[in-house]
């Protein structure tokens, strides 16, 4: 934008997001603006979760190569925990893929480079054992993550098969211990392991970000049921607009627009694996101010709400990591020092932060649907109450259900499975409380 006015290109990607996406790409350089309309157009990925995708995979990018220091007691590294929340079928994983395809592809470079050393070690011959470099995993356990990320100080992300399992896991009571060893590492606190009968295991600067797709019900409900620790305040969700399917594009994707961001994520990523201390980025003056308002305004509502201060929380410190994350990505993307952080990236970050504050508001409003049918005033309890049985099957619910006009078949599976007020004991077997 130069004197109030804006280029046709940008006047073309604002009238294409506008009414299907909150995102800001203008967060982002030009080129990823571009890849993300360009693959909404062409190949059907949802702006959302491409945007989504691409921002944690500059984040897994930067890595532990630059820090943002707001004071000599606050410090923070580039992890995003992000959630891309969606209905069934809507290619939540296709988007991410294609993100982290450059990271992908030095992955196997690295996995092609441990197989060669394998090959020709000799614990005779030599001191070390090889090891595998790792950017990303799957389904770790959270010791195997902690020895993963001790051999790679660089920073890992984590991209669970199944993110409901993953989520699932770790909320809940029987998840608690889990869940605070995963708020350790989001905080950036040093994690040490030490088990009876194992080595033991520490990272200093824990960088771990995480990313999967997950239906919005499925997701409300988890949250339902979770302790209350700040765990879910601490993942960003992607939401689109419109959560529906396209028609497919006739039109061939512009494959030179896709290779751009790929050859410029490749050199990002050479760029900072190289970096073995992470260099110590503090904000400018005015970017200090901008954030200082900001936070100041968050107060007010805070003092208001406690759902809206657990947010607003974790959103201040979210703020410094999208400075990062913006400064770092727009300096390196043109082969430039990362030196402070700008006003501008500030600017850019406040936006972000107000998209994904807007989602979370929007997913607690998710959450208290699912309360309203699961509650003891809600739906659940007036089916289980007709039904009048200690043990009941999956059958007798959906049959009592239909009945009383409450819901029909899939709807009614869905309420049972959601709710607190029956268990499972075997399968189609439900018991409850309820009744003596």
């Amino acid at each position: 934008m130069k004197n109030g006015t804006i280029s046709i290109k940008q006047a073309d990607r604002m009238i294409t997001v506008q009414n299907v996406s909150e995102f800001p790409i203008e967060i982002f350089p030009s080129y990823i603006q571009d890849v993300i309309i360009e693959l909404y157009n062409n190949s059907n990925f949802n702006i959302d979760y491409t945007s989504a995708g691409i921002l944690v995979a500059v984040a897994t990018a930067i890595g532990n190569s630059f820090h943002l220091e707001r004071n000599s007691e606050w410090r923070e590294s580039s992890v995003l925990w992000v959630a891309n929340v969606g209905k069934s079928g809507q290619n939540k994983s296709a988007p991410v893929k294609t993100a982290f395809r450059a990271i992908s592809s030095k992955q196997s470079d690295f996995n092609k480079e441990y197989k060669e050393q394998v090959s020709s070690y000799s614990s005779d011959e030599d001191n070390s054992t090889p090891i595998c470099k790792k950017l990303f995993t799957t389904d770790p356990t959270f010791e195997a993550l902690v020895k993963m990320h001790e051999e790679n100080p660089h920073g890992i992300a984590l991209k669970p098969d199944e993110f409901k399992s993953f989520i699932s896991n770790l909320v809940g009571y029987s998840g608690g211990s889990k869940q605070a060893q995963h708020l350790s590492m989001w905080d950036g606190a040093p994690i040490y392991l030490d088990r009876k009968g194992t080595e033991s295991s520490m990272v200093e600067n824990p960088c771990v970000s995480i990313i999967g797709g997950i239906q919005d019900d499925v997701i409300a409900s988890l949250k339902a049921k979770d302790i209350k620790d700040g765990f879910f305040e601490r993942i960003l969700f992607a939401i689109p607009l419109k959560m529906e399917k396209r028609k497919n594009s006739r039109t061939q994707l512009n494959k030179y627009i896709v290779e751009k961001y790929h050859d410029k994520m490749s050199d990002i990523l050479d760029f900072t694996l190289n970096i073995q201390i992470p260099q110590i980025v503090r904000l400018s003056d005015d970017a200090n101010d901008l954030f200082i308002d900001e936070q100041d305004s968050h107060v007010e509502p805070s003092n208001r709400d406690g759902v809206v201060s657990g947010i607003l929380s974790k959103m201040d410190r979210y703020m410094l990591r999208f400075a990062l994350i913006i400064e770092v990505l727009d300096r390196l993307s043109n082969k430039e020092t990362v030196t402070t952080i700008s006003e501008k990236s500030m600017e850019k970050s406040i936006l972000l932060k107000e998209y994904f504050y807007k989602n979370a508001l929007k997913l607690n409003s998710m959450i208290l649907d699912v309360f309203e049918d699961n509650s003891k005033e809600g739906k659940v309890l007036k089916i289980i109450r007709a039904i009048n049985k200690k043990e009941f099957t999956n059958n007798d619910f959906i049959i009592i259900a239909g009945k009383l006009n409450i819901a029909k078949e899939s709807y009614a599976y869905r309420l049972l499975s959601q709710t607190k007020l029956a268990q499972k004991v075997s399968k189609g077997l439900y018991e409850t409380d309820l009744i003596d």
